[in-house]
């Protein structure tokens, strides 16, 4: 069967309502099953490379986090790198020096030393399969996790991991979805807007607060952006008015991401 039609038979739905409970249940998980999930997208940078919720994520950070930051290059950590973008991002900002790639997914790690193989930037690329990660305490003054921490079974562990890895006057940007949008991502998975999130868990902000400060971290800044995340221009100028204009009480609880900027 042609696959596009399969997309939208009987079959090809109930088959992705299978698959996505199977990862709503699969408990526990672990890196590798990650790293096997993603392997499996096969078109990565081609779902998200004209979505603005998928691009918003680093400006955002950029913006929340940019008066914590030196006017010096950083040594930037980036876990779960994916495609290269956020350290691509970073590079473009003049920002880093040189970055350390971490994924879990053979698929991701050919992606990223492709990309950042063009550019001038020093970078070094490895696949993890489980914590602890092969690098010295206090290795980065700068560490990045875009929409990470929701894939990671042991949060916690991950959580010590940044910690063991960030320097003492170091800067954490950690972004994930909140869970009021878990039937979204639901949905688009099972119509084929978008790729499932395979093995995770999105964590409440509260539960994800105690943990963060559980595991030494201070949050310097917090905010929660993206009510409607569709890519026509009004929709953007009416999403990016509605971030400035509504209260904090009401983007926490309405809005797809949240963003972390932490300290020790």
């Amino acid at each position: 069967m042609n696959e596009k039609k399969y997309y939208f038979t009987f079959k090809g739905i109930l088959d992705r309502i299978k698959k996505e409970y199977y990862y709503y249940t699969f408990r526990p998980w672990s890196l590798i099953n990650v790293g096997e999930f993603w392997d499996s997208v096969g078109d990565y940078d081609g779902v998200n490379s004209n979505i603005y919720p998928y691009y918003k994520r680093f400006e955002n950070s950029y913006d929340l986090a940019i008066k914590y930051l030196s006017k010096k290059k950083y040594n930037m950590l980036d876990i779960q790198a994916r495609s290269g973008n956020g350290s691509l991002f970073w590079y473009n900002k003049n920002k880093i020096n040189s970055v350390v790639c971490i994924d879990f997914s053979d698929y991701f790690v050919s992606l990223i030393n492709k990309k950042l193989n063009e550019t001038e930037l020093e970078y070094k690329c490895i696949k993890v399969s489980e914590f602890p990660i092969p690098i010295n305490d206090s290795s980065f003054d700068f560490i990045c996790t875009y929409e990470t921490i929701e894939h990671i079974y042991d949060y916690n562990l991950f959580l010590k991991e940044l910690y063991r890895l960030l320097e003492d006057k170091g800067i954490v940007i950690l972004t994930c979805p909140s869970v009021s949008w878990e039937w979204v991502h639901w949905l688009s998975a099972i119509i084929n807007i978008n790729h499932s999130e395979g093995p995770h868990r999105f964590i409440r902000r509260k539960k994800l607060i105690k943990a963060i400060s559980t595991n030494g971290f201070n949050i310097l800044e917090e905010n929660t952006t993206i009510l409607l995340p569709f890519n026509n221009k009004l929709s953007i100028l009416f999403d990016k008015f509605l971030e400035k204009t509504l209260p904090n009480f009401i983007t926490r609880a309405l809005c797809l991401r949240r963003t972390f900027v932490l300290s020790k």
